[in-house]
């Protein structure tokens, strides 16, 4: 691991030179590392803005769920206009995340610490001190391509795990632009066992925690004062494993900056039984992710039903 000196509440990660992408590089790579280092990250944004609008007015899926999703946060109806202002910025953030999936590709290191800012990254060296590897938790929320990459510049060796994405080129883009930037990506079932490994030989293994409430193996717990459930799979891993937990994001400023927030980790009680423990660290890790949602709200792609049964009729207070 990079050490970069006593830690205080903020500031950057020591510098890790990043390697030049392999001449056996997928060509789409090679073309979006390119194009990142020649489109400046401002321009790129207002490209989206226009594109993103479109979406939110055609996939109407998407936009009455994140209508559904921000009802539910914000204590109003699906159609009263600051749900729609936010439900709406909320596809333009997205649009901004999909600029950065790409333009990352094209930073040096010096490129990566000019644009963050940092809150907690004392509490890595806090849960490195376990010696059990760490299991990193964040959410579809703000830059996870920035939070990616100061992780990596921590040198931690990172798997993951995620769901397989249509088309296939879409897939094999997310994949590589990974796999350049040290991570594994692990296919969402079936992989705890190379899990809980990874942090047996005191690596990293990382989770996003809002996937929604269909299909989810879950524990149920309160978020933003409803009942849902959340993935168990981190409280769990931490429990077997002994690793504590910590969760982070980065959330983005104006002027293509990144206020990245690093959370004290969170530890599994073995005082209690495996599922009560579960429920609770899950329910601790809801409480964080919901402080942050209430922060940045529009910065959460709410793109996913988080509520059970959810009835937009319910809402109408």
């Amino acid at each position: 691991m990079t050490r970069s000196g006593p830690p205080d509440d903020r500031r950057v990660p020591a510098r890790v030179e990043q390697k030049r992408p392999p001449a056996s590089a997928p060509w789409y790579y090679i073309l979006n590392r390119g194009a990142a280092q020649l489109i400046p990250l401002s321009l790129a944004y207002r490209v989206s803005v226009p594109i993103t609008d479109a979406f939110y007015r055609l996939w109407r899926s998407k936009r009455e769920t994140a209508l559904r999703n921000y009802a539910g946060i914000l204590r109003r109806p699906p159609h009263d206009p600051l749900v729609a202002w936010t439900a709406r910025s909320c596809f333009r953030q997205f649009g901004r995340y999909i600029v950065e999936l790409g333009h990352v590709q094209g930073w040096d290191t010096d490129s990566v610490m000019e644009r963050l800012e940092m809150e907690g990254e004392q509490h890595f060296d806090e849960a490195e001190a376990h010696g059990r590897g760490v299991i990193f938790v964040s959410a579809h929320m703000g830059s996870i391509e920035v939070a990616s990459s100061l992780v990596v510049l921590r040198g931690y060796k990172i798997t993951s795990v995620a769901e397989d994405l249509r088309p296939r080129l879409l897939m094999d883009w997310i994949r590589t632009c990974r796999a350049k930037m040290g991570i594994t990506l692990l296919p969402a079932t079936g992989s705890g066992i190379r899990l809980l490994r990874a942090l047996r030989r005191k690596e990293m293994v990382a989770f996003v925690v809002d996937v929604g409430v269909d299909g989810v193996e879950g524990v149920p717990i309160t978020f933003c004062g409803r009942q849902t459930v959340f993935p168990v799979g981190p409280a769990r891993l931490a429990r077997l494993s002994g690793a504590p937990i910590v969760f982070g994001l980065a959330a983005r400023q104006p002027g293509g900056r990144f206020l990245v927030h690093i959370e004290p980790p969170l530890l599994s009680d073995r005082r209690l039984d495996a599922e009560e423990d579960a429920r609770q660290l899950t329910q601790r890790i809801a409480e964080i992710f919901e402080r942050f949602v209430r922060r940045y709200p529009d910065q959460w792609y709410a793109f996913r039903e988080m509520w059970p049964g959810d009835d937009s009729g319910a809402l109408q207070r």
